[in-house]
């Protein structure tokens, strides 16, 4: 069978979890064009999930059944998690939430907001970065055909 070999593009990324000393990576393709289009889709998507989740019971004194309770939690989170490994276009939420839930809150923010708040700028840095070499190796190739 005749073949070709692609690469999808994922490039190593370190968290670190600085209140513990941990470091941990991440894969993702970072040049993907169709990252920020997914990570704008995430919110939609988890929007249109979290609608979809019955909400936990309470008793007659208003009181949450806790196995009810940790059932709803553990499907909200799961619609993030998979929200978020869709918009890198890789499974990355086993690490990023390894330490406690998206919905966690960590210096005043819910950890979901720390991570997309932290790695925005990083990612828009590496594509600047991939764009300028790409587009050097276009100008290269490209040349060969000016004369």
């Amino acid at each position: 069978m005749n073949g070709i070999t692609l690469n999808k593009g994922l490039e190593p990324f370190d968290i670190y979890f600085k209140d513990i000393g941990q470091h941990s990576t991440i894969y993702f393709n970072p040049s993907d064009s169709d990252l920020p289009k997914r990570l704008i889709e995430c919110k939609d998507i988890v929007e249109k999930k979290a609608k979809e989740i019955k909400p936990y019971e309470v008793d007659e004194n208003g009181v949450p059944q806790s196995d009810d309770c940790l059932r709803f939690l553990e499907e909200t989170n799961q619609v993030v998690y998979d929200a978020i490994d869709y918009a890198f276009g890789n499974k990355i939420s086993d690490t990023v939430f390894e330490h406690c839930g998206a919905f966690s809150v960590v210096n005043g923010e819910y950890q979901i907001l720390n991570f997309l708040n932290a790695i925005t700028p990083e990612i828009e840095k590496m594509v600047k970065a991939n764009q300028k070499t790409a587009n050097r190796k276009m100008d290269k190739y490209l040349e060969k055909y000016k004369r």
